[in-house]
């Protein structure tokens, strides 16, 4: 799964915010869901379906300019991958 931006609400409320996927799936783990049901979220959210879920109303933002310091997208080397592998 990318890093992808998300505009997240939580429920009843009308303020909305800009995110990434690494934050809001942090919050959905501590909330309950497994790495199955995240993968779900995560290709509706690629399809372009906005997902409710745990509280929060997300969906994948279409920012118009790339927004500064939001994703991070984790960088391995071969060397990182293949200690991945072998733990």
């Amino acid at each position: 799964m990318k890093n992808i931006p998300i505009l997240a609400q939580i429920e009843g409320q009308d303020s909305k915010v800009n995110t990434d996927w690494l934050a809001i799936m942090a919050t959905l783990k501590k909330r309950g869901l497994e790495t199955d049901e995240l993968e779900v979220v995560y290709f509706e959210l690629c399809a372009g379906m906005r997902v409710t879920t745990r509280g929060l109303s997300i969906a994948k933002a279409t920012p118009e300019s790339p927004l500064q310091g939001l994703l991070h997208e984790p960088k391995f080397s071969a060397r990182d991958y293949a200690g991945m592998l072998n733990a």
